[in-house]
């Protein structure tokens, strides 16, 4: 019975020494594929749909920028038309006398005369080519301008929305992407739980069985060993969703099993934050894209807002008109030929309506401006918040990192410690139970503060704007 007690205290030498080397933050499950979060976060740039909304909200408003311009130009109108008339009796002239035979002009005295029924000619198939140029005179000064400013800034808006969607992408990204190496690297240290209490169950059968141990030990252990078992469905339960999230993420046709890239082994410096003071505010202010979206929206809607009001003016246009038509209705009695004439105008022209109308739709712009501005100042304290929040999860991070790794060194050495004395007969089955609880907890709080502190550091970069040059 002695002989089995040690030969189980050998493999749980064994054991402990794999319990003690470092996790491999590269070690996942058998043909897992290796990804790093900025690929992640480069990968779902190139395939997010947020983002291709945001690119055709671009097109649409380079598109309204290039209506803008073409409005500066004189409206030109061209047409072609061909009429046929229904048949009708001459319109008559009158009764005129006329000499038979005579050339034009003075009719010689005795010279016979003759009563003539004159009528005008009745065409009854007419074409006619018109051409008409109308410059708006009033508009250039009172709604065109505006109307492309209002279309720039909307540009403008749509081009720095695409852009804070990209960094907003890669930021969540990574985030999912620290969420599955969270659960992907607790799965061994879940593993190694259950392998110790398997262990430690062997040597307590063997001691009970020697009369060494009670039942009420060999029952703590089988507590123990179902509880790392349930850790260890947990987490590779966890880490099935990661890898379904992610692929989600990345569109990938079907759920691709993902190893940990990145290396956490060693401890990757942290922005240096005393706390949430007025110049880092103020960095994150003007660093980040979301309050110059809505301000360049704001301004858009300023410049709506005056072309929109235009609409309630008198129009005053200068019309030019080049017609060729057979008949032309300008040649008295009308022929069969083609002549050509023009004519000039200006025009004033003002609808009652339309004002009403202009006027309620520059209200309605107005107030959607007022709310773009209000969300700006709402954007603002929201940015302060998660400023402090993130300096917060930095500062706390940090602090992390170094207290988990002290809680791990001395949870392995208690270990060690304890199971000597275990194996001694100097301590109880109860207190190398605990060690190897608090062995886990300390592996899986070591492996915490390493994500968190990642995590830490995505969301500082992006709270402050920092993220723009970078990944």
């Amino acid at each position: 019975m002695k002989a089995r007690i040690v030969l189980s205290s050998l493999a749980l030498a064994t054991l402990s020494f794999g319990l003690f080397c470092p996790v491999d933050a590269r070690a996942a499950s058998e043909g897992a594929v290796p990804i790093t979060a900025d690929e992640v976060a480069r990968r779902v740039v190139a395939t997010s749909p947020d983002l291709e909304v945001k690119r055709a909200e671009l097109l649409a408003a380079s598109a309204q920028v290039d209506q803008a311009l073409v409005a500066f130009a004189p409206r030109v109108g061209l047409v072609a038309r061909y009429t046929r008339l229904s048949d009708i009796d001459a319109p008559l002239l009158g009764i005129l006398p006329v000499a038979p035979g005579l050339p034009e002009g003075p009719i010689p005295a005795g010279t016979p005369l003759v009563n003539v029924a004159t009528t005008f000619p009745v065409i009854l198939n007419q074409g006619t080519f018109a051409a008409t140029l109308a410059v708006p005179l009033s508009d250039y000064v009172l709604r065109l301008a505006q109307a492309k400013g209002a279309a720039d800034g909307n540009e403008r808006a749509a081009k720095i929305a695409e852009e804070a969607a990209k960094l907003r992408v890669k930021s969540e990204a990574k985030l999912v992407y620290y969420g599955l190496v969270r659960a992907k690297l607790a799965i061994p240290v879940a593993e190694q739980a259950v392998a110790a209490a398997n262990a430690h169950k062997g040597d307590v059968t063997h001691a009970f069985e020697a009369g060494q141990a009670s039942r009420a030990d060999v029952l703590r252990v089988e507590s123990q060993l179902a509880d790392a078992d349930q850790l260890l469905l947990r987490t590779k339960n966890l880490a099935d969703v990661y890898d379904a999230q992610l692929s989600a993420l990345l569109h990938e046709t079907t759920t691709v099993s993902h190893a940990v890239g990145d290396e956490l082994d060693h401890d990757a410096p942290l922005p240096d934050v005393l706390g949430v003071t007025t110049a880092l505010v103020d960095e994150a202010y003007s660093a980040r894209l979301e309050p110059k979206v809505l301000d360049a929206t704001s301004k858009a809607l300023g410049d709506q807002v005056s072309a929109t009001k235009a609409g309630a003016y008198p129009r005053i246009d200068l019309v030019g008109d080049v017609t060729a038509a057979n008949p032309n209705q300008r040649y008295i009695p009308q022929q069969t030929r083609f002549y050509t004439t023009w004519a000039v105008s200006a025009q004033l022209s003002w609808t009652p309506n339309d004002t009403f109308a202009s006027l309620a739709a520059a209200r309605a712009v107005a107030a959607k401006k007022a709310q773009i501005d209000a969300e700006a100042t709402k954007l603002k304290d929201g940015i302060r918040v998660e400023v402090a929040q993130a300096v917060e999860a930095v500062r706390n991070a940090k602090g992390a990192r170094e207290t988990s790794a002290r809680s791990l060194v001395a949870a392995e050495e208690g270990y060690r410690v304890r199971r000597s004395l275990f194996q001694s007969g100097r301590a109880t089955s109860t207190e190398l139970t605990d060690s190897e609880t608090e062995l886990t907890r300390a592996r899986l709080g070591s492996l915490s503060a390493k994500v968190d502190a990642r995590v830490a550091e995505v969301r500082l970069l992006h709270a402050t704007g920092r993220d723009r040059g970078g990944n």
